[in-house]
């Protein structure tokens, strides 16, 4: 599994509002690049896409900004998202 450089198609650019992984980006491991791809596996390495962050700070974030457009999608939303990410930090450290 080597990168063949078909990947430099799909290169996504960085979000100006938002992460990566909340965009939809996805992150292949081999090709070292983030891409714009539908699929699980990259299409020019065939290794399997990260769709996730492992940085725990940046896992956090993520989280809250799902719970977010959750409860939007409910119409339960009150908080600006830097309260609900600040709410979500101090609870994680209580525990």
């Amino acid at each position: 599994m080597t990168c063949k450089g078909i990947c430099i198609r799909h290169k996504a650019s960085r979000p100006v509002i938002g992460n990566r992984y909340s965009t939809g980006q996805k992150r292949c491991q081999v090709c070292e690049i983030f891409l714009k791809w539908d699929g699980l596996w990259c299409p020019c390495c065939g290794y399997r896409l990260r769709t996730r962050p492992r940085n725990s700070k940046f896992k956090a974030e993520l989280r809250a900004r799902n719970e977010i457009d959750k409860a939007k999608s409910l119409g339960i939303y009150e908080q600006p998202p830097v309260q609900a990410h600040q709410k979500h930090i101090a609870h994680k450290r209580k525990h």
